[in-house]
């Protein structure tokens, strides 16, 4: 199964800020999209998702025309927030936040959800005494892991995480970056990573994406990009990535 953005422009009010983006997605595989800060890395994920719409049908699914509505296709794509409050509600317990993503699926009840989401912030790697906490008396790294279990908790086909790492410490990186491996591995769902730190996703990926003022300029598989890259920013990330290891 794939996912594809053909010929995508965006605007928002008078900036244009995409131009005919076209890529795929595949399932079972891991893509990361990179860039530096303002590039329209984020604006790209919202279009996918539908929290930006876009008029031309440029999005697909093997093939078919596919209209995201945000809150109501997830179980075909999920985008998790950079900031993982976001996805969260602070009235909400763990537990009962990733309860609240499946209640729209048929043929569960209210018991099985509770199981589940139980299950899933145990593969998360949240303890038993963190699931009834709200997220304020959380940490920011265990914020993340709630929101990636709610995420999950969809069951979607694709998943796209905007600048996971932004706000983690070096170790909870490292410990995010291997449960984001396992999980990807489990579930078998298309995972695209958003970052503009090539460290991070030279481990988790399959390919990556360079775009740049709005427009992709590199798109090959993970070994070529860094050891052969062709453009010259791919260049620049590349040897300060290696220089680094």
């Amino acid at each position: 199964m794939s996912f594809q953005v053909d010929n995508l422009s965006l605007s928002l009010g008078s900036d244009k800020i995409l131009h005919d983006i076209s890529f795929t997605l595949e399932r079972g595989q891991v893509t990361g999209l990179l860039g530096r800060s303002g590039c329209g890395k984020s604006t790209l994920a919202k279009a996918m998702v539908g929290i930006h719409q876009v008029n031309q049908p440029c999005l697909k699914i093997d093939g078919t025309i596919f209209q995201p509505r945000f809150g109501k296709t997830g179980h075909k794509i999920q985008y998790m927030w950079q900031d993982p409050h976001m996805a969260l509600s602070p009235f909400l317990s763990a537990v009962r936040s990733v309860e609240e993503a499946m209640e729209t699926q048929k043929g569960t009840t209210k018991t099985l959800r509770y199981e589940k989401a139980q299950d899933l912030l145990h593969k998360v790697g949240l303890t038993p005494s963190l699931m009834q906490k709200r997220p304020h008396a959380l940490s920011g790294g265990q914020c993340q892991r709630i929101a990636l279990a709610r995420a999950i908790a969809a069951q979607p086909e694709f998943l796209i995480l905007d600048e996971p790492f932004s706000a983690l410490d070096l170790v909870t990186q490292k410990n995010i970056i291997s449960l984001l491996s396992n999980l990807q591995q489990l579930y078998n769902f298309g995972l695209m990573i958003i970052s503009h730190d090539l460290r991070t996703l030279w481990r988790l990926a399959d390919k990556l994406i360079l775009i740049d003022q709005g427009r992709i300029i590199e798109d090959r598989p993970t070994s070529d990009f860094i050891h052969t890259p062709r453009h010259a920013l791919t260049k620049t990330f590349a040897s300060f990535a290696l220089s680094e290891t």
